[in-house]
């Protein structure tokens, strides 16, 4: 049988959903037409509910499927994005780096002060700084150094104290804690006010 909805992924999850939930339908509307009827045989019955449990199992199973894809592929645009996480505190980068890379995001860590050797062969899509006080002259020339293409986003997360401070040369500056939510939309694409 030829697969009309072609190498979509999502397409194919989403019919497969469909055919289960038509499938789950037929069989409730059988188990309901049995089990009213005072006079229904007992093994029709038996038969009726295990098809209809069957169903539904199939039926949860394919929605299981068609979410996966679905969020598979609402991250996949996010695939050539490259986003350097700085180690400021080397748990929560390595947190902030693989979150982002469960939605689709390549992501790497470096230290919090690269040298010109550190610098990432590509461009960083985005920067992300996390600050525990005001960075010094030294801390920001070394930090700029990595925003090599008008296009890369400069985030800086700050404990909320330090919000109303110049954040100058960043794109966004966010209050820590964050959620990676905050971080990508607000931070990483820039959607949202900032």
């Amino acid at each position: 049988m030829a697969n009309d909805t072609g190498n979509d992924p999502v397409d194919h999850a989403k019919a497969q959903f469909d055919k289960a939930f038509r499938r789950l339908e037929a069989a409730q509307i059988r188990l309901q037409t049995l089990a009213a009827r005072p006079d229904a045989d007992e093994a029709a019955l038996r038969s009726a509910r295990y098809a209809y449990d069957e169903a539904r199992l199939l039926w949860l199973s394919s929605e299981a499927a068609l979410r996966s894809a679905a969020i598979a592929d609402s991250h996949r645009h996010h695939m050539n994005r490259l986003v350097v996480v700085l180690d400021g505190n080397s748990h929560v980068a390595e947190s902030i780096a693989l979150l982002l890379r469960l939605r689709g995001f390549r992501a790497a860590v470096a230290s919090s002060l690269p040298s010109n050797e550190e610098r990432p062969i590509e461009p960083p899509s985005a920067v992300i700084a996390d600050f525990g006080r005001r960075p010094g002259p030294a801390d920001a020339q070394a930090i700029s150094r990595l925003k090599v293409t008008p296009s890369t986003r400069m985030i800086a997360m700050v404990p909320p104290a330090l919000l109303s401070d110049d954040w100058d040369g960043f794109d966004a500056v966010l209050a820590k804690p964050a959620s990676i939510d905050t971080i990508i939309q607000q931070g990483i694409l820039g959607n949202g006010h900032e």
